[in-house]
């Protein structure tokens, strides 16, 4: 008799395990359509996943413009950025947002390093420096961090760098927009 009972017990075990997983892409599944069918009540047509750890939305106005975002898992390239990781630097989970609307687009990326932040934040204003010619490069720092921006009128993009002291080492936000398209 007990020989039937562990095999018994593995199946519903693996059954309860199956259906919380049921559950919770009904949830998510829900919760799309309730943000999609918000969003229609305001004239847009709008598509929501949220099975990725994040959240991507692309909506449709009346008019046909579309905009595009990845919130949370969007996976930024440097050459996107148009800016390099710091060497050594992880990704932060969770910090990765893209948003496109038309020719425009706004990226951010977040990493964290264990470097000091007065030594990230000098490896920044090299890069931002040694592209600055014909720019506006703005440079505001404390004993906590730094706030490095390139603003570039006649393109009308910007790259924003932010280095703030961490627990242990530096958080770093990386913000790349851009009015035309790349």
């Amino acid at each position: 008799m007990t020989r039937h009972v562990l095999p018994v017990g593995i199946a519903v075990a693996l059954a309860l395990v199956g259906c919380g997983k049921v559950q919770e892409k009904a949830a998510e599944k829900a919760a799309e359509k309730m943000i999609e069918s918000s969003m229609s009540k305001e004239g847009a047509q709008a598509k929501v996943d949220l099975s990725e750890g994040g959240m991507k939305v692309t909506t449709t106005d009346a008019s046909g413009k579309t905009v595009q975002m990845e919130m949370g898992n969007a996976k930024i390239s440097e050459s996107e950025l148009g800016l390099p990781f710091y060497p050594g630097a992880k990704p932060t989970e969770g910090t990765g947002t893209r948003m496109v609307n038309g020719t425009s687009s706004s990226l951010q990326m977040g990493l964290h390093s264990d470097d000091a932040p007065d030594k990230v934040a000098a490896f920044y204003r090299e890069r931002l420096k040694s592209m600055s010619e014909g720019k506006q490069l703005m440079d505001m720092s404390s004993n906590d961090g730094a706030s490095i921006s390139l603003v570039d009128d006649r393109t009308k993009s910007m790259l924003q760098v932010h280095v703030s002291k961490a627990e242990k080492g530096s958080d770093i936000a990386l913000v790349a927009t851009r009015e035309g398209a790349k």
